[in-house]
């Protein structure tokens, strides 16, 4: 008797096959674009968590939020922070949150300044104010998410600091 592969056999694996290439395409899928790509979107919310906290820190310690200091104004993506070591500025630009201490109408290039990248970030901060004086700053941020032909909101947060918290 010869060794093979009866028809049963042979129709069986035929038949068997397909449904075995969907299931694992959907695995090779998630392992190739889905886990790496939601890896970004963690490593980006981090980032956003680091510096929500430098400026929860610095909220905490400020004298005000004024809206004006030299040729700078506040807005939703300009924060200007009046601390007893001098004025801070946050500015929202190009993926990229920066901070740095204003002096004479140029940031200063010193250690101080400090720069979180946030690829695919939105970051939006607005000023509470009472008679002309900020008393508390709302930060929302989201992460989008691409996701076949639209965008998603992932990560979505809002933060209320109040000036002199401590």
């Amino acid at each position: 008797m010869r060794k093979g592969f009866t028809l049963v056999e042979v129709l069986t694996v035929v038949i068997v096959l397909p449904f075995m290439i969907v299931v694992l395409d959907g695995l090779f899928r998630t392992l190739i674009k889905d886990i790496p790509r939601s890896y970004k979107v963690v490593q980006a919310n981090t980032s956003l968590i680091s510096m929500l906290k430098e400026m929860q820190q610095d909220i905490d310690k400020a004298k005000g939020l004024p809206q004006t200091y030299n040729e700078y104004s506040s807005g939703d993506k300009l924060l200007l922070i009046d601390l007893p070591e001098g004025m801070i500025c946050y500015q929202f630009k190009d993926d990229k949150v920066l901070k740095y201490i204003l002096a004479d109408n140029q940031p200063n290039n010193t250690e101080e300044q400090r720069v979180w990248s946030v690829p695919h970030a939105k970051v939006r901060w607005k000023v509470w104010r009472k008679d002309m004086s900020g008393y508390a700053v709302e930060v929302r941020t989201h992460i989008d998410y691409k996701l076949k032909s639209h965008l998603e909101k992932k990560m979505a947060n809002s933060h209320l600091y109040f000036v002199g918290a401590l």
